[in-house]
């Protein structure tokens, strides 16, 4: 668990009072939830690195399970709309956006919103078996996604949205920067030493490997084939490079894909090891 209850980031705590009343009204009507996005990045870079991300934003998200439409308007019902958008609503001035996912779902991992929008929730699912729980400022206990989902919900958000929007990637940069930061700076000479060594001691080389291999193992064969198509593609993988703002970008997403590639061969002949 991460424990952010003494924080006095600003941010958190007023992403904390948010999350009480949403987590109110999720109480009330009997919805799990997730908190994704970058409110999840912001957590878990100050409970991780000890800070916040650069890149700062105070809109929240939530992946809400959620079983039909009937259920998603139950729980909304109870929140104060926010423009035209169906799933945006304010809550102490400040937009929330809650994306349902679960018995909603169509096969393809997908959800039909009301107006005809179709969006992909795939990772969501896949996001709470490994989720880490965290207690906020004013002892409110929520759940946000483990590095490697966080990672994978932001690429595959990318790969959604990349001809509108570069935030997903910045944000994926982000988490690559924190594979050789912290603990993790430690796990790599700790426990990875072989995968350092293969990249000429590199730690964000070696770093943005690691987080690629641990992305396949959270997904089903049909989201690890749809991962395999977003790094297989040289030019997807190029514009990626240059969307993170690395420095390095295209050598450490080179890299990242790299892990992703030979995890997900591992995953299929049963030789992974998480």
């Amino acid at each position: 668990m991460i424990d952010l209850s003494a924080s006095t980031e600003p941010d958190l705590r007023l992403a904390a009072r948010v999350l009480a009343r949403v987590d109110a009204v999720a109480n009330a009507v009997g919805v799990e939830y997730l908190v994704v996005g970058a409110t999840a990045r912001t957590i878990l870079s100050i409970g991780l690195v000890g800070g916040p991300p650069e890149r700062a934003t105070q809109d929240i998200d939530i992946a809400a399970a959620m079983g039909t439409w009937d259920d998603f308007e139950e729980f909304v019902s109870r929140l104060d709309r926010h423009g035209r958008s169906a799933h945006s609503f304010l809550v102490e001035g400040i937009e929330v956006d809650v994306l349902p996912y679960g018995g909603i779902e169509d096969e393809d991992r997908t959800i039909l919103w009301p107006d005809d929008h179709r969006m992909s929730v795939r990772g969501f699912r896949e996001a709470v078996a490994s989720a880490e729980s965290v207690i906020l400022p004013g002892g409110l206990v929520i759940k946000v996604p483990a590095v490697p989902a966080l990672a994978l919900l932001k690429l595959l958000t990318w790969w959604d949205r990349r001809a509108t929007t570069t935030h997903d990637a910045i944000d994926l940069g982000t988490m690559i920067g924190w594979y050789s930061s912290g603990p993790y700076w430690d796990r790599l000479y700790d426990e990875e030493l072989e995968v350092l060594e293969r990249h000429g001691f590199d730690p964000a080389l070696a770093g943005a490997w690691l987080l690629g291999s641990h992305m396949p193992a959270l997904l089903d064969s049909d989201g690890v084939a749809v991962l395999l198509d977003i790094v297989g593609d040289d030019d997807v993988l190029g514009r990626l490079g240059s969307d993170v703002r690395l420095t390095r970008g295209p050598v450490l997403v080179g890299a990242l894909a790299e892990g992703i590639r030979e995890a997900s061969s591992c995953t299929r002949s049963g030789g992974l090891e998480s």
